[in-house]
């Protein structure tokens, strides 16, 4: 057996991380204090705060590596936290991410304290911007796309900088778009039946984003 998948260490890990969710789960759910997210914004219970303070112990003290929580690792969350956000550069900003840099060195800070609203912020402004492109892709159709335009819509975006601007994150999902309506086209649809094809999904999509909850960010 491979030495990484050491069964004890491991099994520990889970009981452990397992008693300890069903314990501060069944503690108080109401939203703390959050002065530093934007109005409106989901924000952490003190359940929560509780289980990330819990976990951080846990992940040190009885997995098998004991890997330490420090600022290495710090770096490594944000950088994942943000691929799992936004892995193909399609949502934020390059100025959202020059506002988050100054959180690169402290998500072990917040999963020591548990006070993790800056994690929360990150996801509220990724809810802001998911709305907008949206919203964005529902403008474009009431326009059909010109099929004549000599133009390339790149799929993996994952190594793209981040936009610089709204108005070029706006091209990319207007190429976006008229691919969506291009793959609907060549499956036989006429241009009213791909747009209200995909009217309903980015409205699902759209609805989708008012549906998350403090657990689902957790």
């Amino acid at each position: 057996m491979p030495k990484y998948l050491r069964r004890p260490a491991g099994l520990l890990c889970a009981s452990l991380l397992g008693a300890t969710i069903l314990l501060v789960a069944s503690a108080t759910h109401a939203p703390a204090g959050a002065s530093a997210l934007p109005q409106g914004a989901l924000a952490p219970t003190d359940a929560q705060r509780a289980i990330a303070r819990r976990i951080g112990v846990i992940l040190q003290e009885a997995h098998y590596r004991h890997q330490p929580i420090d600022d290495l690792m710090s770096v490594e969350i944000f950088d994942r936290y943000l691929r799992f956000l936004d892995g193909q550069h399609s949502y934020f900003l390059a100025s959202d991410i020059a506002d988050f840099s100054d959180l690169k060195m402290r998500f072990d800070d917040m999963i020591h304290s548990g006070e993790v609203d800056p994690a929360y912020g990150i996801f509220a402004r990724f809810q802001q911007r998911n709305r907008e492109r949206m919203q964005y892709a529902l403008s474009l159709l009431a326009t059909e796309p010109n099929w004549e335009l000599d133009e390339q819509f790149s799929f993996d975006r994952e190594k793209s900088p981040w936009a610089a601007s709204r108005a070029e994150l706006d091209e990319v999902w207007r190429k976006r778009v008229k691919n969506d309506a291009l793959s609907l086209l060549l499956a036989g649809k006429t241009w009213a039946e791909a747009s209200d094809l995909l009217r309903k999904r980015y409205e699902h999509v759209l609805k989708r984003v008012d549906q998350i909850t403090p657990e689902d960010v957790f």
